[in-house]
């Protein structure tokens, strides 16, 4: 057998035991309540960090480099600076608003203390949003996942993308919340060490023939190699503003992120885990991005950029280091998917049914629509023919638009009613999509637009109507 499938099955089999694991520990927690959960820092960042790099980063952040050069640098440079106004101003409020209302989903803290008529409607408008957007995000997944089989072992595409899903749907059934947790904070390891062996290496091909590397890189164009294109900082500004609504969007509005600050011990761990995250989520995405980049002068004909990191170890390397990169792409992918999972099944359980408030159901055994959701998001992304980075993009700008701001309303107690809190999530929701139908996402990304509108809609209608 090629050691390239052992050593991946090794860790595909070191995945599932964590799984088992994080099972175990759940049985432990006292209620479904979040706070219960008792994240230390560690695995509040690692497993935030390895969730929020999902397929974009192996798949999406190398084509992009391959494709466009280091202009693409500006994405996960903007998102850092959405990233460093979350972590200094939300983790800890939201972990603190979290434990004082015992949240078991994100959607409870943004209706807390509402009439009991609008929570319902409010709650239920907002997981059919969370369900549609992560329905596409894990769909995006599925897709990275089939690009990542098919470039390391050849597999058909229909087969790579089964195989991919139902793995993960197999073993996130299994951990539920703990064990998604703790799986992702191991494949956190796996793809820091990936993306260290993935830049050694393509520096040591790309030095072979330095004078070949250069010209394929000159053959890009006269901008590959410029961050910001035709050396115009201030056309940038409007992508830069954009990315980093965002991010800030992205911790705010993204149940799979905000249930991991809702699980932290305390407020101050969870804020403590602020370097653990963005070291983490900067390093990985430049490097990808950096290393798409160096792809492009080693192997300049690639058909399809976003498979070009699996395609490229098959190309230069022995099956042993073929195997590690297969078990980094996969943990990358997967560690997104699987939190995406578990996010619908806790969105589905407790905000559209509302079962584990009534039952104090255990988390693990939201095992059933994990599965529902699973194998859905799979047959839903056999028809999809959009790329990884636009679904992934998409999904993210809409939920950043329509609930980030519902939340910073929440977590800052800025002046809100019941009917200017809803108004806020349709209207960003609504200028969202208007803004990517109308194609102005090129020029800045729809949250930020969203936010805005959102923010100000609470504004005039918090002042005009009583709750």
């Amino acid at each position: 057998m090629d050691i390239s499938i052992i050593v991946f099955a090794v860790a595909l089999l070191g995945t599932f035991a964590v799984a088992i694991l994080g099972r175990r520990d759940a049985s432990q927690v006292a209620s479904a309540t979040l706070s219960e959960q008792r994240l230390n820092r560690w695995l509040v960042g690692l497993s935030a960090g390895a969730t929020a790099n999902s397929g974009f980063v192996v798949t999406a952040a190398v084509g992009l480099g391959y494709s466009f050069g280091a202009q693409w640098l500006l994405l996960p440079l903007s998102w850092l600076l959405g990233d460093v106004i979350f972590w200094l101003v939300f983790p800890q409020r939201i972990n603190a608003t979290g434990r004082a209302i015992k949240a078991t989903t994100m959607t409870d803290v943004i209706v807390d203390g509402m009439r009991p008529r609008l929570k319902a409607g409010l709650k239920r408008t907002i997981a059919v949003l969370i369900l549609v957007c992560l329905g596409g995000y894990v769909s995006a997944q599925w897709l990275a996942g089939q690009k990542f089989l098919g470039g390391a072992f050849g597999f058909d595409g229909v087969v790579s993308l089964l195989a991919f899903a139902a793995l993960i749907v197999i073993y996130t059934a299994i951990g539920g919340f703990r064990g998604s947790v703790y799986v992702d904070s191991m494949q956190a390891i796996i793809r820091v060490i990936g993306t260290v062996i993935a830049m050694a290496t393509v520096a040591i091909v790309a030095s072979r023939d330095s004078n070949a590397f250069w010209q394929n890189i000159k053959a890009a164009g006269p901008d590959f190699l410029h961050i910001f294109p035709h050396g115009l900082v201030l056309a940038a500004l409007p992508v830069i503003i954009g990315f980093a609504a965002a991010a800030l969007g992205f911790g705010l509005g993204q149940p799979q992120m905000v249930t991991r600050y809702l699980a932290g011990a305390t407020p101050e761990e969870t804020r403590s885990a602020w370097w653990i995250y963005n070291s983490f989520v900067q390093f990985t995405w430049i490097s990808m991005t950096v290393f798409g980049l160096a792809l492009r002068g080693v192997m300049p004909s690639i058909a399809d950029p976003e498979r070009g990191l699996s395609l490229f170890f098959r190309a230069n390397t022995g099956p042993f280091f073929t195997g590690i990169i297969s078990a980094d792409i996969f943990a990358t992918i997967a560690a997104t998917s699987n939190s995406l999972l578990v996010a619908m099944a806790q969105t589905t359980a407790c905000d559209l049914l509302g079962r584990v408030q009534e039952k104090r159901q255990h988390p693990a055994e939201l095992w059933p629509f994990t599965a529902i959701l699973g194998v859905s998001t799979m047959l839903f992304s056999l028809n999809l023919h959009r790329t990884v980075v636009d679904l992934a993009l998409s999904s993210v700008s809409l939920m950043g638009a329509g609930l980030a701001p519902a939340m910073l309303i929440r977590v800052l107690n800025w002046r809100y009613t019941d009917i200017s809190l809803t108004c806020s999530v349709l209207a960003g929701t609504c200028t969202a999509i208007i803004w990517r139908s109308c194609g102005l996402s090129a020029a800045m990304n729809a949250a930020a637009p969203g936010m805005v509108l959102a923010l100000s809609t609470n504004f005039m209608l918090a002042r005009l109507t009583d709750n």
